[in-house]
């Protein structure tokens, strides 16, 4: 019996020591494997201010061309293309506009051209003239060389160098054969046709260097930067609804015809209930709208008022205004950038003897006191006590 006992008390030893000795096991595998799969982030550099959201109007240094009693358009620049001073732009007819007064002259020029071929062949050899001629057909060739692509150049000077040559053609032409009387003649009703012409046709030069665009929503004379600062709520709010603008018994007689667009300075009038912005004149945002995603533009306050729980500020924007050519409203996120500083994810905080600050994963887990300068629902803006101590790159531990 007592051997028995000695027996189980041996056994029961073992087992406690057996115990022991793989508890301490497991422990030091968790620490090795705890180690291995400890959760970290990188410091960063962050900046952290606050965002404000707001209904957005663009106002652009615009100028709307409307015509009266039109019934057709001739367009020469394309839709959104930047012309130049002295280009033209578009050709209109009035209601006094005919179309056989068109047709009988394309049918003189075409006259015009055969008689000259007929004149040109009973006739001795004009080397001025044929130097005129290979000088047309060498411009046509190299304009159509690039029109394929076969060849690079400037398509616009070749186009007017083929303009003042075929001027100086037609000039040599009507000098040369100035006494004969069927081409007079033809020359004669051409002229008068022109003059006809001349009288329904308005043609519509660029007297600045500008954007061009077709597309109108009637708001070009009422918003216009030089009242930028004078512009309402009321007023930002009635394009906002989609309502028409107002319009004088003149302007609602015209039709638009297209809009010419300087290509600097524009500005937003953003509309908002926020109580909890309060913008100051000469304040720097960043601001993006909606659908503009991978664009963000520097605007400044250049004034702003408060009715009640509206506010309406309005911003100047020094960018390119072609981003936003044909758009007036949008919805805006505005960002105020407050500070600059080392960022970590908010779970990286955390309190030490009544201290908060991040737990370095390297350096034998040095926890280094931090003061949060600012903070948003995922990460905070830090700057540590001791001067130095963190860095850009650094990792710090997760809880």
């Amino acid at each position: 019996m007592k051997k028995r006992r000695k027996k189980r008390r041996v056994a029961f030893r073992f087992y406690v020591f057996l115990f022991v000795v793989l508890c301490g096991f497991l422990y030091a595998c968790y620490l090795v494997v705890g180690g291995m799969f400890e959760k970290t982030a990188v410091i960063t550099a962050g900046n952290m201010g606050n965002q404000y959201h707001a209904n957005a109007v663009i106002v652009r240094n615009e100028t709307l061309t409307s015509a009266e009693g039109l019934t057709s358009i001739t367009y020469y620049a394309d839709e959104g293309e930047v012309v130049y001073k002295g280009n033209k732009i578009a050709e209109i007819y009035s209601t006094g506009y005919s179309q056989t007064d068109m047709n009988k002259l394309l049918n003189i020029r075409t006259q015009i051209k055969n008689y000259h071929k007929t004149l040109a062949a009973s006739t001795y050899t004009d080397l001025q003239l044929d130097r005129m001629d290979a000088n047309v057909l060498q411009i046509a060739s190299d304009i159509r060389s690039i029109a394929r692509g076969k060849s690079t150049g400037n398509l616009l000077n070749l186009t007017r160098q083929m303009d003042t040559a075929m001027s100086s053609r037609q000039s040599y032409l009507r000098s040369k054969y100035s006494t004969d009387q069927t081409l007079t003649g033809l020359y004669q009703n051409e002229s008068t046709l022109l003059k006809k012409i001349a009288s329904w046709t308005v043609t519509y030069i660029a007297d600045t260097d500008c954007i061009v665009s077709f597309y109108t929503d009637g708001y070009e004379n009422a918003f216009s930067v030089e009242t930028a600062d004078d512009i309402t709520a009321a007023q930002v709010r009635s394009v906002l609804n989609g309502e028409d603008p107002e319009s004088t018994a003149a302007e609602r007689g015209r039709t638009p015809v297209f809009r010419t667009v300087q290509n600097g300075q524009w500005y937003l009038m953003l509309l908002t209930n926020d109580k909890n912005w309060n913008p100051v004149e000469g304040q720097s945002y960043k601001v993006q709208l909606e659908g503009f995603d991978d664009t963000v533009f520097d605007a400044t306050v250049t004034s702003f008022s408060r009715s009640g729980s509206e506010l309406l500020v309005r911003m100047s924007v020094p960018s390119k205004v072609r981003t936003v050519l044909n758009t007036r409203t949008a919805q805006a996120t505005v960002g105020e950038l407050y500070v600059s500083g080392l960022q970590v994810p908010l779970n990286a905080l955390r309190t030490q003897n009544n201290q908060l600050g991040v737990v370095l994963s390297d350096n034998g887990g040095i926890f280094v006191p931090v003061q949060v300068v600012m903070q948003d629902n995922k990460n905070a803006v830090i700057l540590p006590l001791s001067v130095g101590s963190l860095a850009e790159g650094q990792k710090v531990l997760l809880f």
